[in-house]
């Protein structure tokens, strides 16, 4: 037979038990906090980690170089987009083609010169071909194109390359003797050839040859510099403008178009004589450097007097000697320039930063080339040596400055934020202002704020204070169900039915803000004139029926006066008067239209828990309010609000966290343009909507990507700030106000 237990054994096996149940509920509920709080940092850790890049700089690694025979200078040098064939051409007309991995010369062109000719100049003519253009110091000019040919077997990849000859013709033909002592030559995308050339008794000439029209065309130049002498001369990769640097300083910029070369602008770089100039890539940032060994970047800038003028936008870390060369990188704008001593600065011009300094050689160096993709540099210095770096410069438009911060970019009247990452041509400058983004954010919150915050509290205090029971039961669950609206409905709505009725009844939706309150202003006095004998038999509650026939009053009368007060006041056209008044353009998906969408996303946040911290506040302190004479609305202000502060504060900056973060409402019912405006009349972009509207286009890894994950740490730490700024806030609330 089992024996019986005694009662005092089966509590204490009870409370064993559900000591252990407490003690396992306890793990696991502190498991799941810190798991939480884990997850939070490690999202952060992850954000860093992706964003950190952006902050590393440029460097450069020499791989390896070697000698060449000492037979002739050296007056050009390239490299395959692979970095694993070498050329130099020499003044004899020799295209040398070395392998780097051996060292080894795998291939030897020659130009076809006469007996003793040789080059005395050269030129390459293209930033994304091997085109190039000779002067000999017969007077003759020759056009090559080098191209390298992967061929892949069964060991691996091979590099052919393969020199064609594409012209040749005089440079003077009434004087075949004549000295090409400096040339220019380019070639455009439109396949159109352009040859730029000073002779050795200092004339100036331009070929042009448009293949596509068979039409040549040559041009003498003036020489409007009196009696300085020309020190350099550059023309943009387009053929459309030129420059000649001075002894005397002075840059003089030319347009060139259908055969004719017109003087534009000039200008005084320095007190020192110009060195050397180059076009970067898009041929509109003009770099200048000098004998001083001073480095700038000119732009043309349209000004007050409807005309173009080169203007200084950036200066760079000045050489140690004479700047003697500029090579513009092929990708972006990044430039080499090198001095008469071997010094090499590797300058970005967007941020105007030089971002590496270093020696390339110890002597002068006769040659230099950016790899086609940006990721090496190829020098040969005055004693034959071949030297090859590896360039790691991933992100280079990337500074503190160009992310917060006016910039000047290329065909901007002045400074500016601006965000616009792509572009439609390889020639495009890149533009990652945040600031655009922030301020668009910071937008769409305040108009969401605007519209939700009263509608919200108002609605609490109403609900919690003063609304019968049967009625709070119907209206709280209402609006909190308004919180399971997805937000991509809402946004549609917004953008595709609310923003066309806004644009259409503009004039009565402003009229109507302006009259609702006026209605309810005359009605509220009128009900105060009946008698209270008659008031009091209207159940409470019920009254809030008779506030719907005086919204419907003020949308009726909004409507009907719209058409004659815009017909009178503006002229029949509302948004061309703002336009032609306030300079403000309306566009379709508004700030307003926003600010409409998104503060119903807003509401049921703000509205459930302010109303939860006004409900909790204890009946005995309402009860004493209204047992000492004071009204019911002087109960509220006085003694409920005080005591919920601190719950109204957290709803509040709950309200604007949601805001913050919104994304699909902000990207619908946008026009999604980064711009800085605070008109309710046109749209932005949030940080939020950008990260989804480009992160499906950013290359892994890329400039853009990293950015995108930067715009989502920054939005991170806003909504964490909020977050605890909320916290503590309310906490700070709750605790001056605890004596109730």
């Amino acid at each position: 037979m089992k024996p019986k237990r005694s009662l005092s054994t089966d509590i204490s096996s009870f409370r064993l038990r559900t000591y252990r149940r407490d003690r396992r509920a306890r793990w696991i509920i502190t498991l799941a906090g810190y798991g939480i709080i884990l997850s939070i940092v490690l999202i952060f850790v992850y954000l860093v980690k992706e964003s950190l890049p952006l902050s590393f700089g440029a460097s450069v690694q020499k791989w390896f170089g070697w000698g060449l025979p000492r037979d002739e200078n050296v007056l050009l040098t390239g490299v395959d987009s692979y970095q694993e064939v070498v050329y130099v051409l020499t003044a004899g007309g020799k295209i040398k083609f070395f392998r780097m991995r051996d060292k080894a010369l795998i291939q030897q062109d020659s130009l076809p010169l006469f007996p003793g000719e040789h080059l005395l100049s050269a030129s390459k003519g293209s930033l994304q071909q091997e085109w190039f253009a000779v002067g000999t110091d017969s007077g003759r000019i020759l056009t090559a194109l080098i191209r390298f040919i992967p061929h892949y077997t069964d060991t691996g990849r091979v590099i052919l390359p393969q020199t064609s000859l594409e012209e040749t013709f005089f440079a003077d033909p009434g004087q075949a003797a004549g000295h090409v002592e400096r040339l220019v030559f380019r070639r455009n995308e439109e396949g159109q050839r352009f040859w730029l050339w000073e002779t050795h008794t200092g004339e100036l000439f331009l070929r042009h040859s448009d293949t596509e029209f068979e039409e040549v065309y040559r041009v003498s130049i003036p020489r409007p510099w009196g009696e300085h002498t020309l020190t350099a001369l550059t023309m943009s990769y387009s053929g459309e403008h030129i420059a000649f640097g001075t002894s005397g300083g002075e840059v003089y910029w030319f347009r060139y178009a259908d055969g004719e070369v017109v003087l534009q602008d000039r200008f005084q770089e320095s007190e020192m004589p110009v060195s050397a100039l180059s076009y970067l890539i898009g041929d509109n940032a003009l770099v200048v450097g000098d004998t001083d060994g001073r480095v700038s970047v000119w732009f043309p800038v349209y000004g007050p007097s409807q005309i173009y003028k080169m203007q200084p936008i950036h200066r760079f870390r000045s050489h140690p000697a004479a700047v003697e060369q500029i090579y513009p990188s092929p990708r972006n704008r990044n430039f080499l320039t090198i001095d008469t001593r071997g010094n090499a600065h590797l300058n970005y011009s967007t941020t105007g930063r030089t971002q590496l300094e270093f020696q390339p050689a110890s002597n002068r160096i006769q040659a230099a080339a950016i790899a086609p993709k940006a990721n090496g540099i190829v020098v040969v210095d005055a004693q034959h040596r071949i030297g090859h770096f590896l360039l790691d410069n991933p992100h280079p438009e990337i500074t503190l400055k160009t992310l917060l911060g006016k910039v000047w970019y290329e065909g901007y009247p002045r400074p500016a934020f601006v965000w616009q990452s792509t572009g439609g041509s390889d020639a495009f400058e890149p533009k990652f202002s945040l600031v655009p983004l922030i301020f668009g954010t910071f937008k769409g919150t305040l108009y969401a704020m605007v519209f939700s915050v009263p509608l919200a509290l108002l609605a609490a205090i109403y609900v919690s204070q003063f609304a019968p029971y049967w009625l709070s039961r119907l209206v709280k669950p209402t609006v909190e169900i308004m919180a399971a609206l997805p937000s991509v409905v809402i946004g549609f709505l917004g953008g595709l039915y609310f923003a066309p009725l806004f644009e259409q009844h503009l004039t009565a939706i402003l009229i109507f803000l302006i009259m609702l309150p006026g209605v309810f202003l005359i009605f509220i006095l009128g009900w105060r004139q009946v008698p209270e004998s008659h008031r009091l038999r209207i159940p409470i509650g019920w009254e809030l029926w008779f506030t719907i026939p005086v919204a419907l009053l003020a949308i009726s009368l909004s409507l009907t006066l719209a058409p004659y007060i815009e017909q009178g006041f503006f002229g029949g056209d509302l948004k061309q008067w703002i336009y032609m008044t306030l300079g403000m353009t309306y566009d379709t998906r508004n700030s307003i239209v926003v600010g409409f969408a998104l503060g119903f996303a807003v509401i049921p946040i703000i509205f459930t828990v302010a109303e939860d911290a006004l409900s909790n506040v204890p009946d005995s302190l309402t009860s004493a309010s209204l047992a000492l004479g004071a009204s019911r609305w002087q109960t509220v202000r006085r003694v409920v609000l005080p005591a919920a502060a601190g719950g109204i504060f957290a709803a509040v900056m709950l309200g604007f966290g949601r805001a913050v973060g919104e994304t699909m409402i902000v990207l619908m019912a946008t026009g999604n343009t980064p711009i800085i405006d605070l008109s309710p009349f046109n749209g932005f972009r949030t940080m939020s909507a950008c990260i989804a509207v480009e992160i499906p286009e950013a290359p892994v890894g890329g400039t853009l990507y990293r950015v995108l994950f930067l715009t989502a740490l920054l939005l991170f730490t806003f909504t964490f700030i909020i977050n605890t700024l909320s916290s503590v806030v309310g906490e700070r609330l709750r605790k001056k106000y605890a004596r109730f």
